[in-house]
């Protein structure tokens, strides 16, 4: 069947492709078709997909202008097939073959790159009929390497597990000056989704360096953890944080300048889209 005899029901897969995504704004993707993501950008993508896949691309079809007239300039949207190699998450079987629409920068000569033969992450949910899939965002689909695999695969097993808090913001914080002079210690309790308690403790000690610590219970000991960078927890912190102490609670200059600490300590959250 021609790409055009297709389009009445690739006009359905469109809504589907544009409905529920993770926010994202379509970027430029350019050739090859797809770029590298950053751990951040590769998280909210397998958080937000319910089919995870790895796959090969088998043909690109570029759907006339006529077909996809809501295309940006500079741009052609394609009809993709690929061959499953290895679910990753997927609520049920997946088939062996999917179909997806994608848009694509073209070249100087107006021509979309070729993507036969790429080896691909595709983060997608279940289109109109078995086999058709439909990107959560213009910008997943990843090229497959053993390190995405390995990031991905750990972020959906921490997921699942359910204990890693989902951080909404910052409800108290305070400072306890230490024992001897230049000790304190700084907590930052945080707002988080079910209300897990979760808070974030600055200690600081003459003659070394500053440290921060978690903790997810109600008490807070020597328990507490260093926050790991690149986990599905650093990532909640990083990216849920906001940028400043909430103005209420901003008044004590040594609490602001930990909060800037735990800030710079996590380091910029790199998500791009």
């Amino acid at each position: 069947m021609s790409v055009a005899k297709r389009t009445t029901a690739w006009l359905a897969m469109m809504a589907l492709w544009g409905a529920g995504s993770v926010g994202a704004k379509a970027d430029v993707v350019p050739p090859r078709a797809v770029t590298a993501r950053s751990f951040a950008d590769l998280t909210a993508l397998a958080l937000a997909a319910p089919i995870v896949v790895r796959a090969t691309v088998i043909k690109a079809e570029r759907l006339r202008p006529r077909d996809a007239p809501d295309v940006t300039a500079g741009m052609a949207r394609v009809l993709v097939t690929a061959a499953t190699t290895a679910a990753v998450a997927a609520p049920d079987t997946v088939p062996p073959r999917l179909t997806l629409l994608t848009d694509v920068a073209v070249d100087a000569k107006g021509r979309p790159p070729k993507l036969t033969g790429d080896d691909v992450m595709l983060f997608v949910r279940p289109g109109v009929t078995l086999g058709e899939v439909a990107l959560v965002a213009a910008q997943a689909i990843v090229p497959w390497t053993p390190a995405v695999d390995a990031t991905v695969r750990a972020v959906l097993t921490a997921a699942r597990r359910g204990d890693v808090p989902v951080v909404t913001g910052v409800t108290s914080a305070f400072r306890v000056p230490g024992s001897v002079p230049g000790e304190a210690e700084s907590q930052f309790f945080l707002a988080t989704k079910g209300g897990k308690p979760v808070s974030l403790v600055v200690l600081t000690r003459p003659g070394a360096a500053r440290r921060l610590t978690i903790a997810t219970g109600d008490v807070i000991d020597d328990a507490a953890q260093p926050v790991v960078k690149d986990t599905l927890l650093w990532y909640r912190l990083a990216c849920g944080l906001p940028s400043r102490l909430p103005a209420t609670l901003a008044a004590p200059g040594d609490v602001a300048d930990d909060y800037r600490f735990v800030l710079s300590n996590l380091e910029s959250c790199g998500r791009t889209f």
